[in-house]
């Protein structure tokens, strides 16, 4: 009606499909708990722009073909409203964390870093205003896990091990750590680490060998249990690098507590 107002020929309107809950199936509402609602609450967890950008573009609109990233310039070309559907558009947030993902394996280092270690500051993981070798140690965790994380924040759950005193172990690490070789498997790979000159990934992948060689023990039985012993979890990042960053003094600390 303004525009018959003004006199003015009025453009072709269009709008969004319905989007809805990929889980529960009903159209997104504030009531919602059960997902993020707001783009603030996105940006407080470390999600990327241009990700989000590139995962709002796919709702309720389909490119050609099947690639699903693309930049915002690219978006912007390709779109078509011809492609547009009528039918609801579902907000899957797994999806969502794996387009984010997407861009944070391809951000520079330093950059995630630098995005990264806010968080383990609020979390009192890292004293604030960090000397350099804090954040170069920080530099290494989040390269470990840069292929992996969905978002910034993330970086607090899932560097867990590197902080924890005295890590808890499940039922399932305490079986592993039950098996009849494990005394012999982590005295050895003990005495290896005492009497290293560095503690680096080359030279533990060496030491693990060499307990491999005075044990006899091979495969799951060697490697798995000394990553329990080390780190208390049964996954992880490769085992040399996980020690490497654990340190002599407190990869020790853990195995000492175990072989007790």
């Amino acid at each position: 009606m303004i525009y018959e107002a003004f006199g003015w020929t009025p453009p072709t309107f269009g709008h969004m499909t319905l989007i809805i809950n990929s889980e529960t199936g009903k159209k997104l509402s504030k009531r919602d708990e059960s997902i993020l609602q707001f783009i603030e609450q996105y940006r407080e967890l470390g999600y990327l722009p241009d990700a989000m950008f590139n995962f709002i573009a796919l709702l309720g609109w389909s490119p050609v073909g099947e690639e699903e990233v693309f930049s915002q310039e690219e978006l912007v070309k390709m779109f078509d409203p011809e492609r547009l559907s009528k039918s609801p558009a579902a907000f899957d947030a797994k999806k969502l964390q794996w387009v984010n993902n997407h861009y944070m394996k391809e951000m520079d280092l330093a950059e995630l870093t630098d995005m990264c270690l806010p968080y383990l500051i609020a979390d009192g993981r890292v004293e604030e205003n960090p000397d350099e070798k804090t954040i170069e140690w920080v530099k290494k965790i989040v390269q470990l896990y840069q292929p992996q994380m969905s978002y910034a924040a993330e970086i607090v759950e899932v560097s867990e091990l590197f902080f924890n005193e005295h890590p808890v172990l499940n039922d399932a690490a305490k079986e592993v750590l039950a098996g009849e070789t494990v005394p012999a498997v982590l005295t050895a790979f003990k005495a290896q680490l005492e009497e290293m000159e560095v503690v680096d990934a080359p030279t533990v992948k060496a030491a693990i060998k060499a307990v491999q060689k005075e044990t006899g023990v091979k495969g799951k039985n060697l490697f798995m249990p000394i990553r329990v012993a080390v780190s208390g979890q049964m996954h992880g990042p490769e085992l040399p690098d996980t020690v490497e960053l654990l340190g002599r003094e407190k990869a020790l600390a853990h195995l000492n507590q175990v072989i007790k």
